[in-house]
């Protein structure tokens, strides 16, 4: 049936379910002997386009609206949708005063844009594996990753993706060999999980000739 369809359709965009989120003071007080097969961060979302406009600036935004979203809960901001958006216009400004522009930055002006303006400490990991990833969010550090958008095969895209991307990576499941993220390139994005090897192949941070001869990097956030 039409209704049928269209619940399917939907389950598409959302993806693979995601492990149970936990909770960060849990995953920090946590000191496990084995890492878990499965981890999840809690971590409230917001899109890029916040109020679903994703005219410019908030077409380019992904950069600015992964960090906000780290930011906002290591620094216990609880920014409304509105204080987010306001947040995310201010990083724009933020970066054309000091980059002179923001449509694709870098993994180590990302970095800059993070200790600079939220005073958190990052450590920037080139060709960082799947055992990175799963030691990194056992810490209770959360990720920010640059990809060759187009390679993340997202349904939620339009015109097959971004030429560059960024997102949050906050969770795992090794039974699965999937990455849970926060994907603020959709309405969707919440919980959004890929596999690992997707994200392997579509790892790279902004290169100016070829995306995909990037760089493949990504940034550890300190709470």
């Amino acid at each position: 049936t039409f209704f049928g369809y269209r619940a399917w359709q939907a389950k598409q965009m959302q993806g693979p379910d995601a492990p149970v989120a936990q909770d960060l003071a849990t995953v920090l007080q946590e000191t496990p002997v084995a890492l878990p097969s499965t981890l999840n961060i809690d971590l409230p979302f917001y899109s890029q386009a916040p109020f679903s406009n994703w005219d410019y600036p908030w077409q380019e935004a992904c950069e600015e609206a992964s960090i906000a979203l780290v930011a906002n809960l290591y620094l216990e901001k609880n920014w409304s949708r509105e204080e987010f958006n306001d947040e995310l216009l201010r990083l724009v400004d933020w970066e054309m005063q000091t980059y002179g522009a923001y449509e694709h930055t870098t993994v180590e002006q990302t970095a800059q844009m993070i200790e600079t303006n939220y005073g958190l400490n990052t450590l920037v990991h080139d060709n960082p594996t799947y055992a990175d990833l799963q030691s990194i969010l056992n810490s209770g550090h959360l990720i920010v990753a640059p990809f060759a958008g187009k390679l993340l095969n997202n349904p939620n895209f339009k015109n097959g993706g971004p030429n560059y991307h960024m997102l949050v990576i906050k969770g795992y499941d090794v039974t699965q060999n999937q990455v849970v993220t926060h994907d603020v390139g959709t309405r969707n994005g919440a919980d959004y999980v890929y596999t690992w090897d997707v994200i392997n192949l579509a790892l790279h941070d902004w290169n100016d000739q070829d995306i995909t001869q990037g760089t493949p990097r990504w940034i550890e956030i300190y709470p």
